[in-house]
């Protein structure tokens, strides 16, 4: 009778446990990328259609900032309320959820007759990118080949830093040039998202999961001592790289049409192209760093990127503003890259897992809250001081961040090398 209880009682202890006794090929890991691509391409693809929903049902920038925090507040909310449900369901299953809901979003903006219905849609797309950010981190560990935390970090950051960039040029250009650019968008997404869905059921399960799942509630995250000081010791690093993003999302469109004088839509999201696909050429590239040299290059080049972009707007020079913005992307891509490596090799090694949804719950904050202020202070100082000033605010953050990741000397993502098999190159 004892013996069945422990049985019991083991059984239920590793039910989340990875099967390592289960070869995954190529294409599983591959199929989590491409899901993670294509549902961060939606979250960006909304952005260059505001302005033909706001001729089409006369509504203002302040309305487009509330649809935007809709979509923020959806994704921050569930990573802090449902951050565990990946712990509950598993990955696997969670991530089909997610995709699950993303399309729904789709529809919901098919479907949109106002503005209130924008701001339905985008809240339920925050709910899916909030799932599908708190399991894919771990479900990418888990299919890796190797089960290293370093190669699904950089395959993480460079899959959404590209589908950001992606989603939005792909709006930009359906505005331009497509026959039904409120249309076109959604039906397209909705057919990838259906693909990932049917691809990611295919996967053969890589946790034990229990055919009966217990009740689950939403509660809010927790965590211990040992998880919260890796998040902090990360913080300034993902708050300096996201508020980027939120600067560039805020202000990028309005500053390349006054710098290039054009009020082509596509054209001016050019920078943010250039941001994210930096961002996420960037982690590709220089993937065998260490988390520390990652994490410390990365703000450097943030620093600089910065700098090099509000001298190259304040002069009036084109080029020298979209080369700041290459090496701010590439900074960020290489900031989330270490932090994120960081985080996943906690989580696999302590078996933390709250620290990815606390993670990316800062993360949304980091690039959602600029988004708004910038948004009001551009319209009460002018995009060229809100930029700059913004800008230097970004800067010292990244200098402190650097500073940190320099002093910490080996990151705790030491544990993490054991798990990955190999030695850091």
């Amino acid at each position: 009778m004892n013996v069945g209880k422990s049985a019991a009682l083991e059984t239920r202890g590793r039910r989340h446990t990875t099967q390592h006794h289960r070869s995954h090929r190529p294409w599983h890991f591959r199929t989590v990328v491409g899901v993670v691509f294509v549902v961060m391409a939606a979250s960006s693809a909304p952005s260059p259609l505001y302005g033909l929903y706001q001729q089409q049902w006369h509504f203002g920038t302040a309305t487009s900032t509330i649809i935007y925090a809709c979509y923020a507040l959806g994704a921050v909310l569930t990573l802090l309320l449902a951050g565990g449900l990946a712990e509950h369901l598993g990955t696997q299953r969670t991530i089909v959820v997610a995709l699950a809901t993303i399309v729904v979003s789709f529809l919901a903006f098919l479907l949109a007759t106002g503005a209130w219905a924008l701001c339905l849609a985008r809240l339920i797309q925050g709910v899916a990118v909030g799932l599908l950010t708190s399991s894919a981190g771990s479900a990418l560990a888990d299919l890796h080949r190797d089960r290293s935390h370093r190669a699904a970090a950089a395959s993480n950051s460079a899959a959404t830093s590209t589908g950001i960039a992606l989603g939005a040029v792909f709006s930009g250009l359906a505005v331009q040039f497509a026959p039904a650019p409120l249309v076109t968008p959604f039906v397209v997404l909705t057919v990838l998202s259906l693909g990932g869905l049917a691809l990611v059921r295919a996967i053969p399960a890589w946790q034990i999961v229990p055919e009966r799942l217990r009740p689950w509630r939403p509660r809010g995250l927790r965590m211990g001592a040992e998880p919260r000081g890796i998040l902090l010791r990360v913080a300034p690093m993902v708050i300096a790289g996201w508020a980027v993003v939120g600067m560039y999302l805020a202000l990028g469109v309005d500053l390349v049409a006054g710098l290039l004088h054009t009020s082509d839509r596509a054209m001016s999201s050019l920078v943010i192209l250039v941001v994210q696909g930096c961002g996420g050429i960037a982690p590709m590239l220089l993937r065998r760093l260490g988390d520390r040299a990652a994490s410390v290059t990365g703000c450097a080049l943030l620093v600089a990127g910065v700098g090099v972009s509000v001298v190259g707007f304040d002069t009036a020079h084109a080029l020298l503003f979209f080369s700041g913005a290459a090496i701010t992307g590439a900074g960020f891509g290489l900031s989330f890259m270490g932090s994120t490596s960081t985080v996943t090799a906690a989580v696999i090694a302590g078996g933390h897992p709250q620290l990815l949804p606390g993670f990316f719950a800062l993360a949304y904050l980091a690039v959602s809250v600029p988004v708004v202020a910038l948004g009001a202070a551009a319209s009460r100082f002018g995009v060229a001081a809100a930029f700059s000033g913004f800008g230097l605010l970004v800067a010292l953050l990244a200098m402190v961040a650097g500073a940190s990741a320099v002093r910490r000397g080996r990151p705790a993502s030491q544990p993490g090398r054991a798990v990955a098999g190999h030695r850091e190159q």
